[in-house]
């Protein structure tokens, strides 16, 4: 099986469980989709703010090179969530698979967790203090975000989206969402 085929499995597995979310639970996980997408869209605009795009495009995207893992299952929940069509990584190349012709497939409030948190030395090393305070104090805050919906589910979802797919449906049969006990009768019991 190539990565190709995991990941036709791993967005298949997602979406199918997604929708068979208790409804009082799908709701919650489209909030904190929703906040995931303002909190990475926070953080694009802090970098925009910082003229990063003119440092990245100069150096051709070093950081992006690699790449495969960096789509996780909050990614793809992301997407599901707002209803969002999900793009066709390019597997079997050098570069990052979710590359296109003009850059990230991904718009950037939809771009993995390590993509919109990194900044090279050439980035940050331009920012004052407090940007720079500014920007971890939104890292934290999207950390908490994704940390939530693993609580919610039981599982670790910041490993990627084919590592969760080979160690959860291949490897042990398991659904990748897995509703913890709190969740009974679609309500949750804190």
């Amino acid at each position: 099986m190539n990565d190709r085929d995991i990941w036709l499995q791993a967005v298949a597995a997602v979406a199918a469980e997604y929708r068979a979310l208790p409804s009082a639970l799908r709701s919650r996980v489209d909030e904190l989709a929703a906040s995931i997408r303002r909190a990475k869209g926070g953080l694009h605009r802090l970098a925009e703010e910082m003229r990063c795009a003119e440092i990245c495009s100069s150096c051709g995207g070093e950081c992006c090179v690699r790449g495969k893992y960096h789509v996780t299952v909050i990614d793809i929940l992301v997407f599901l969530a707002a209803r969002e069509p999900l793009f066709e990584p390019a597997f079997g190349r050098e570069s990052c698979p979710y590359l296109g012709g003009s850059g990230c497939m991904m718009a950037p409030s939809y771009r993995p967790f390590s993509c919109v948190t990194f900044n090279c030395e050439r980035v940050e090393g331009g920012w004052e203090p407090e940007r720079v305070s500014e920007f971890y104090r939104c890292e934290r805050e999207l950390r908490g975000l994704y940390g939530a919906l693993e609580e919610l589910f039981g599982n670790r979802f910041m490993h990627g989206l084919l590592m969760n797919c080979e160690r959860d449906v291949m490897g042990r049969g398991e659904p990748i969402l897995r509703c913890v006990e709190r969740w009974v009768d679609g309500n949750y019991d804190q």
